[in-house]
Formats: structure tokens, C-alpha cells, sequence
């Protein structure tokens, strides 16, 4: 798998964060072995931050119709407390002296009161990653998943580290402002982390001014991850699958990478092929602040709030 790797600084007080841009499949011992991989190499290179894409373990669910039971049996098999052997081998290996990975962020199937959820796993030498405080479930499911999957609450998962503090997101939750303002806004997190299985294929033309893209869900993730960080001043770090899928064959758009808090990516991978992303010594905490010395819009925006609760707010009808 080819590493594509970039310093941001020199400081090495900062964390190395390693993307993982995956071909996830549909066969769970093939991607568990390639996580494996990919934590060979994190460990080789020094990486302190793993961030894996959604459903990372058993790839994207299907439509197979109302007969098919193929996805719920892929589901059961991949499901996070039935991998738990490799899950605590990965977490066991983790470092806590900066010199390794110290935080792997991963998306599974979970299991909860015999229903699914599309969930996001913290595994840390410190925690109990099967700790609901350190679970996050995704809250908006497109109607594909809603057949497989329960709706998360709005609860938020926050994670402090000796680098900043991190949220995070899963996939279609990115299209919803309000998640990502309360995560800057609320919990003051230094950077969103969106892990997904983002398609890529749509068409969107405008014939008369000469516009189409038949990529516009691509379209959609770059943008999204742009403007989250921008509208935010907050880091956005986006870990997405990439490549057909091997029984819908549905086409996901890579693009894995890291926005920084001016909204301007730093580093995006491949939208064709798997890849990993390396990027040393990401000043995390210091971007952001230089960011809010510029404008701080949180400060704007909770001053223009304020006022308009207190004067109200009605609209003007001009006709």
C-alpha cells in the first residue's frame, strides 16, 4: 500500500496522525488482516494517531431486498465483540511514551439490546474501548442503513489528549451543521474526526451554463470537510473508504485527508486507490489559535446571537 507522507512542522512535540484511504470488502478476515497492516506500518513509522474509515471491518451494508440475508450474517460475523481478540491485540500494542501509535479511532458493527449500530471505538492502553462513555454511535442513517441499523442519540463523544481534544462523526452525520457547531462550539474540540464509506457517483448537470459532474457525492465530501473546518475554525480529519464495492459495486470516493481550521486541505489521498497518509508533528492546538486570532467567529457569532434573542427576530414581507 503506498504511504504518502508530509511534515506540517518541525516541533516533534506534536502527533503524527496516519490516514488509512482503504479498498474495505466485503470479507471480514481480509480486512482485518489488512488493519493489521496498516498498524505494522504505524508502528514502523512512528505514527501517535491511527484513524481507520466506517465499517472498517465488515464494508459497506447492500440493498440485497427484503428476502436476502447476506448483510445481517456479514453483520453478526464482523460484529465488534466477535473480533474482539484482534481489537485488544491492536490495543495492546499501543505506546504511551509518543515514540508509537497511542490512539487508534476505528468504526464497527455493535450489538446493543439485539438491535445494530453503526458505532466508532476509541482504543487507548488507558480505557475500555467497550465503554459506552467512549463509543459513539452514528445519528444519521441513510435509508440503506436504516434497514440494518438503529438511529444513535444525539449524545457526542469527546476524547481530550495530550495534543488537543477530538469529536467525532460517521459519515452522513457530516451533512448536519448543528453536530460539528456543538462540537466547537459546546465542547471546544480542536478537531473533528469523520470516518465513512462516502460514495462518489451522482450526476448534478446544468446544461444551459455548460456545468456537470457525475461525481457530485466526491464533490460533496470535499466540500463538507472544507467548510466544517472553516465554518469551525477546527481541524477536520477525514478517514473514507475508496473503490468499488466488490458485490453492490457502488464506487466510493477516497479523498481521505486533513482540513485545517482556515477551511484549506493540507493533504488529501488518492480518490482511485488505497493509500495511507502520514503527516508528522500536526500543531494541532497552536493552527487553531492562530486561526481565532485572525477572526474568531465563535466570539462573532455568540455576540450577534445575543442580540438577536434578546431584540427577536421576524421576517420583513415586501409584498
Amino acid at each position: 500500500m503506498r504511504l504518502i507522507e508530509r511534515h506540517f512542522s518541525d516541533r516533534e512535540e506534536h502527533p503524527s496522525v496516519l490516514i488509512a484511504n482503504l479498498h474495505v470488502t466485503a470479507d471480514v478476515r481480509k480486512n482485518l488482516d489488512r488493519m493489521q497492516e496498516v498498524m505494522q506500518v504505524a508502528h514502523e513509522k512512528g505514527a501517535n494517531i491511527v484513524i481507520f474509515p466506517e465499517l472498517c471491518v465488515t464494508g459497506y451494508v447492500w440493498d440485497e431486498g427484503p428476502q436476502g440475508t447476506a448483510v445481517t450474517e456479514l453483520l453478526q460475523e464482523g460484529e465488534n465483540s466477535r473480533i474482539a481478540p484482534v481489537i485488544r491485540q491492536i490495543r495492546d500494542g499501543l505506546r504511551d511514551d509518543g515514540r508509537g501509535p497511542e490512539y487508534v479511532f476505528y468504526n464497527n458493527v455493535r450489538r446493543k439490546d439485539n438491535d445494530f449500530y453503526n458505532s466508532t471505538y476509541i482504543l487507548h492502553r488507558g480505557l475500555d474501548y467497550t465503554q459506552e462513555k467512549y463509543i459513539y454511535d452514528k445519528v444519521f442513517l441513510p435509508p440503506l442503513e436504516q434497514r440494518y441499523f438503529r438511529h444513535g442519540t444525539d449524545r457526542r463523544l469527546t476524547i481530550r489528549t495530550r495534543w488537543g481534544t477530538f469529536g467525532f462523526l460517521i459519515c452522513y452525520d457530516l451533512c448536519f451543521l448543528e453536530l460539528a457547531r456543538n462540537y466547537a462550539f459546546r465542547d471546544h474540540v480542536d478537531a473533528i474526526i469523520t470516518m465513512a464509506h462516502w460514495r462518489s457517483e451522482s450526476v448534478r448537470e446544468y446544461a444551459r451554463m455548460n456545468v456537470m459532474t457525475d461525481h457530485y457525492y466526491g464533490f460533496l465530501w470535499d466540500l463538507m470537510n472544507s467548510s466544517k473546518a472553516a465554518y469551525n475554525q477546527v481541524w477536520s480529519l477525514g478517514a473514507n473508504a475508496v473503490g468499488p464495492h466488490d458485490v453492490s459495486g457502488s464506487y466510493f470516493w477516497g479523498g481521505s485527508g486533513i482540513w485545517a481550521p482556515s477551511g484549506m486541505n493540507v493533504v488529501q489521498a488518492s480518490n482511485i486507490t488505497a493509500e495511507l497518509l502520514l503527516v508528522r508533528n500536526l500543531d494541532i492546538r497552536g493552527q487553531r489559535a492562530h486561526e481565532r486570532d485572525d477572526f474568531d467567529y465563535q466570539m462573532d457569532f455568540n455576540q450577534f446571537n445575543r442580540k438577536v434573542a434578546e431584540a427577536g427576530s421576524e421576517p420583513q414581507r415586501l409584498w
